[in-house]
């Protein structure tokens, strides 16, 4: 499945899409996929998950490959299942906001970080985890 806003090499990291090239995209959750899109015209902004691909910093906000060593070894991102996402439009709090005020124009139901041990988080991390039979699930990570 294609995203009508995210090019498969800003949802992968290089060496990924080295190896894989567009068909990268397939190690997404296609339910993944649909949801970001809802999100980017929920948001009504553009959207930035990796940007390695422009000499950016961000490069393992999306799909991580099991060589990764950030996070746990079977967390959402390592399933294709999970992106954290930043606008220059809008902090994570108002994105987190609006998202939830349009709830009912998500297509599948998410989970979205909103903190850690130093209070909100800066950035959009979204996965396709247990929602608790809610629309939009917020938690702690």
């Amino acid at each position: 499945m294609e995203s009508k806003y995210f090019k498969p090499y800003e949802l992968v990291d290089r060496d990924v899409y080295k190896l894989l090239e567009d068909d990268s995209i397939k190690l997404i959750d296609p339910r993944l996929i649909e949801t970001i899109d809802a999100v980017r015209e929920i948001l009504d902004v553009s959207l930035i998950c990796n940007n390695w691909y422009w000499s950016g910093s961000r490069s393992q906000c999306g799909y991580r490959s099991k060589a990764c060593f950030i996070g746990a070894p079977k967390s959402f991102h390592k399933l294709g299942l999970a992106v954290d996402l930043i606008s220059t439009k809008m902090t994570a709090k108002e994105m987190r906001d609006k998202l939830k005020k349009n709830e009912d124009s998500l297509p599948h139901p998410i989970r979205i970080e909103k903190w850690d041990d130093n209070g909100e988080i800066d950035w959009l991390h979204i996965d396709l985890g247990d929602t608790k039979g809610n629309k939009i699930y917020f938690f702690k990570a």
